[in-house]
């Protein structure tokens, strides 16, 4: 069981290293859990903490969503979620990396569907429990 948690104002949120061969990047990130995202996202200051060269970003992508357009770059990554009994849990996806725009920046990660259609998950929020389960 991968292990998640609500915030104090009730956000789904769930932690994993999340790497970037390519640039040889790997470091934490907290992610929301986001049912409504297709795609797993990782924006600007999250991706600054790990050190993402945003110049070197190559694989444009155009997102509609709320805002408008958004322009994200498909990069591969791999996210590695601790297990609660000590194992891990790793998912090899195409991340879309957000460049640091006033649009974006200040906007959590999501943790999307292309990684939760992949578990069972866990809401019971009443109770204060988030898991994701691999089957």
């Amino acid at each position: 069981m991968i292990a998640g948690r609500f915030t104090n104002d009730g956000l789904p949120i769930i932690e994993c290293t999340v790497s970037l061969p390519r640039f040889g990047l790997s470091g934490q990130v907290t992610f929301l859990v986001d049912t409504g995202s297709d795609t797993t996202i990782l924006h600007p200051d999250a991706a600054g903490d790990l050190g993402c060269p945003f110049d070197l970003l190559d694989n444009p992508a155009e997102f509609i969503s709320a805002g408008g357009a958004l322009l994200y770059y498909i990069e591969p990554a791999v996210l590695s979620f601790n297990h609660v009994d000590g194992g891990t849990a790793e998912f090899v996806i195409d991340i879309s990396v957000a460049k640091p725009d006033p649009v974006t920046d200040d906007l959590a990660s999501l943790l999307g569907r292309d990684v939760l259609n992949q578990v069972r998950m866990e809401y019971d929020f009443p109770r204060g429990s988030l898991a994701l389960h691999q089957e």
